[in-house]
């Protein structure tokens, strides 16, 4: 019997998916619920890309946690951030609104070259960068004009001027301690 429908085998070597992955990149992420709310792109080691799940975890009023997670749950990357929204009265003693989104911590489990990487971990690259486009795109969902503070560790500097952090002038006045490692992103 020959109903004229011939199927032609599939010769793809690999599975690629219909769909495209469902990234972050169009969603207000202030506004998703907690879990996991989509996937970023990052490289392997060689190369190779990769996508990994964003999981969001809203603590508090202002607190946030974001995790980068592998397709077997272990988390690659971890932030946390604070919002800090100015009231009036603090935006008037200042030029600029000094609404911004505090990282209170960062952390890539995936990187051999850090004191947090864990053992038998695949290695992938822009775990931090992409963190940290999370917390600017927060800034701007919160009204915070792109904003970003942090206090960096040491050995970390480098990695944040490359991504155009620049240092807080430190006031011979401060006296608490680590105020050389504060870091903030220029308007620029």
């Amino acid at each position: 019997y020959n109903t004229g429908f011939q199927a032609k085998p599939i010769t793809v070597p690999s599975f690629k998916g219909i769909n495209p992955v469902e990234t972050i990149k169009h969603y207000n992420v202030g506004m998703m619920p907690d879990g996991i709310i989509g996937k970023v792109r990052v490289f392997k080691k060689n190369g190779e890309e990769a996508f990994l799940n964003v999981m969001k975890i809203k603590c508090s009023t202002n607190q946030e946690t974001y995790m980068l997670k592998d397709k077997y749950g272990k988390i690659i990357g971890e932030m946390d951030i604070k919002i800090n929204k100015a009231n009036n009265y603090d935006r008037l003693a200042f030029t600029e609104d000094p609404s911004h989104v505090f990282v209170d911590f960062l952390m890539n489990h995936s990187n051999p070259n850090t004191p947090y990487y864990k053992d038998g971990m695949e290695e992938y690259k822009d775990i931090g960068t992409r963190l940290l486009q999370i917390a600017q795109r927060r800034s701007d969902e919160a009204c915070c004009n792109g904003n970003i503070r942090l206090h960096s560790k040491k050995d970390s500097k480098e990695f944040y001027k490359k991504l155009g952090f620049a240092e807080e002038p430190v006031s011979p006045y401060d006296t608490q301690r680590g105020t050389q490692n504060r870091m903030y992103l220029p308007p620029d």
